[in-house]
C-alpha cells in the first residue's frame, strides 16, 4: 500500500486535505485489499455495513497519516486539531472522588490520539504504551511518565508503581485489549475474539479507584474523545466475577464500534504499510 499512501502523505497541503484525498483513493483500496477482504469473510457479523471495505481501509490508512503527524513536533498541533470539542464530564467527576481514576481504553480509532489529548491536558498521568514508537521530543516533555508494560524491566513492576501513581491521586491510561500481567480472560463479541489483561480491573478493585471508559473515534474526517463512566460490579462477586464484569462493562461501551464504524477497526492497520521514518529522533 505503500504506493498509495506515501505520495499522499507526502502532499504539502493541510491534514484535512489529505484525508479527503486519502478518502478517494480508498474507493478501489479497500475493495480489493487481501488482508481487510479476509478479515472480513471471518468476520461477517461484523463487516455488514454499507461501503464497510472502503471505509475501513480509510481508517487504517488515515490512522498511519495521522500517527506520523502527531509524533512530528512541528505538526503536532495540526494533527490534535482534529478533534472536537470534548466533553470530559465523566473524567472530571471522577478525578473530583479525591482518588485516582483509571482511564481504560482499546485499540480501536486513530491511534495515540487519547493519550496526545490527555498529554496535553496536563494531568498527572501515567500511560501504560507501546514506547517503540514514541519520539523523543514527548517522551522528555510534560508531566507524562510512558511505561511499556510489555518490556521485562517494566513488566515486573508495571503493577505496583501503578498503583503508588493511583494512590497519589493520578491518572492511569491503559488499554484493556492487551497483556500486562500473567492473567489474561477471553472476551468475545459479534464473532472476534480478544484476550484482556486482568490488570487493569485487578487495580480498580484493589484499590478501589474509579474507572472511565475512553475512546478517541473517527466520525468522518474527524475524531471525537468520549469518557464513559464505568460502573464498579458488585462488590459480592468473586475477585475472578469482578474482574470479567469490570471488562465486560468496559467493552461494552466498545462493541456497538465494531458493528457500525468499520473506520474505527484500527487492528486492521496490517492492511497498509508504515509511513513514518524510525521513531525516537528529535523533533518527531
Amino acid at each position: 500500500m505503500a504506493d498509495r499512501l506515501a505520495p499522499i502523505a507526502a502532499l504539502d497541503v493541510p491534514l484535512s486535505e489529505k484525508l479527503t484525498v486519502l478518502r478517494e483513493a480508498s474507493l478501489t483500496a479497500g475493495v480489493h485489499n487481501e488482508v481487510i477482504g479476509r478479515w472480513a469473510a471471518e468476520h461477517p457479523a461484523i463487516a455488514k455495513v454499507d461501503g464497510w471495505y472502503s471505509r475501513a481501509w480509510w481508517g487504517a490508512a488515515a490512522g498511519e497519516i495521522v500517527r506520523d503527524q502527531l509524533f512530528d513536533r512541528g505538526r503536532h498541533a495540526e494533527a490534535l486539531a482534529l478533534v472536537d470539542e470534548v466533553d470530559d464530564t465523566a473524567l472530571v467527576d471522577a478525578r473530583r472522588q479525591g482518588k485516582g481514576v483509571i482511564v481504560v481504553t482499546a485499540h480501536i480509532g486513530p491511534p495515540k490520539f487519547l493519550m496526545n489529548w490527555l498529554v496535553d491536558q496536563g494531568l498527572p498521568l501515567l500511560v501504560w504504551t507501546n514506547t517503540g514508537d514514541l519520539p523523543a521530543w514527548q517522551a522528555a516533555s510534560g508531566d507524562a511518565r510512558f511505561v511499556d508494560p510489555r518490556t521485562p524491566d517494566d513488566k515486573s513492576v508495571v503493577l505496583v508503581n501503578a498503583a503508588i501513581h493511583l494512590r497519589r491521586g493520578g491518572v492511569l491510561l491503559g488499554a484493556a485489549d492487551m497483556g500486562t500481567g500473567g492473567r489474561v480472560v477471553t472476551i468475545e463479541r459479534l464473532g472476534y475474539v480478544r484476550e484482556f489483561s486482568l490488570g487493569l480491573p485487578a487495580l480498580a478493585r484493589r484499590l478501589d479507584v474509579p474507572a472511565v471508559t475512553g475512546l478517541a473515534l473517527w466520525h468522518g474526517d474527524r475524531i471525537r474523545i468520549r469518557f464513559v463512566p464505568l460502573e464498579p460490579p458488585s462488590p459480592g462477586l468473586s475477585e475472578d466475577e469482578w474482574n470479567q464484569a469490570w471488562l465486560d462493562r468496559s467493552w461494552a461501551v466498545v462493541e456497538p464500534v465494531l458493528g457500525d464504524s468499520p473506520e474505527n477497526l484500527r487492528f486492521l492497520r496490517k492492511a497498509v504499510e508504515r509511513l513514518s521514518q524510525p521513531q525516537g529522533a528529535e523533533g518527531r
